[in-house]
């Protein structure tokens, strides 16, 4: 709701031209004056919103890592945002396939400009729905950790298909690559989120072996404890 809201206040209702916050613009949005414009405006939000959401899930396992102590008290949320973002994902996706291309096929793939940003967010959309499905703890136990593992690392993927995404559609061959400030901000965000796993990755942190370990949090360098603290309660599942 607050990515939402925030999406609203300082994207919908930022004039381009005046580059300045126009109220006036958000009403007109909300209240459906133009019902095709409100419709594309809140389409958009939706598709930043899916983007911010997968952005901060994926970032809180590396950041969980890093600073154990800050952010291992979130890693319950990872979940939730994750689901939440493939579900506005979905949303926009559905609607611009109705809207823009009017469910034509030969409008998405042969008479396409755009059509690496096309394909990416199709990949990037079968990743997250592949995830999602598999999110529950009965999934874990049909596929077995490491495959189960290895899909959910996949979100990196969608996420990286998703900023190509957005590179290409946001981008024209007079303006280049004009996106409203709070946009790019979000757009940042999934740069983020990779860059963080990347630096993981070349870090050689070790690699959780088990769910419930996926479950808890790394204990700090010098703990004396050999269990790690699970930040999940029982409830969770």
């Amino acid at each position: 709701l607050l990515v939402v809201v925030s999406l609203l206040a300082f994207y919908t209702a930022y004039d381009k031209e005046a580059k300045t916050l126009a109220p006036e613009k958000l009403v007109k949005v909300l209240s459906f004056e133009e019902p095709g414009n409100s419709l594309r405006e809140l389409n958009k939000v939706a598709a930043l919103a899916a983007i911010g959401l997968v952005s901060v899930a994926l970032a809180l396992g590396p950041l969980t890592r890093l600073f154990p102590k800050t952010f291992c008290p979130y890693l319950y949320f990872r979940k939730p945002l994750g689901l939440t973002g493939f579900a506005f994902a979905a949303a926009h996706s559905a609607f611009s396939l109705a809207d823009y291309y009017k469910l034509d096929v030969t409008r998405m793939l042969y008479n396409n400009p755009k059509i690496v940003g096309f394909v990416a967010a199709v990949l990037s959309l079968v990743i997250l729905l592949a995830m999602s499905i598999a999110s529950t703890k009965s999934a874990v136990e049909r596929m077995g950790y490491p495959k189960w593992k290895a899909l959910q690392t996949l979100g990196y993927a969608a996420l990286l298909l998703a900023v190509i995404h957005f590179y290409v559609l946001e981008t024209d061959a007079v303006k280049g690559f004009a996106v409203r400030p709070y946009g790019m901000l979000f757009f940042w965000l999934a740069i983020a989120a990779l860059a963080l796993r990347l630096y993981i990755l070349w870090k050689g942190a070790p690699q959780k072996t088990s769910y419930e370990e996926h479950l808890s949090c790394p204990l700090p360098q010098d703990a004396q404890q050999p269990q790690p603290k699970t930040c999940l309660n029982k409830r969770s599942f």
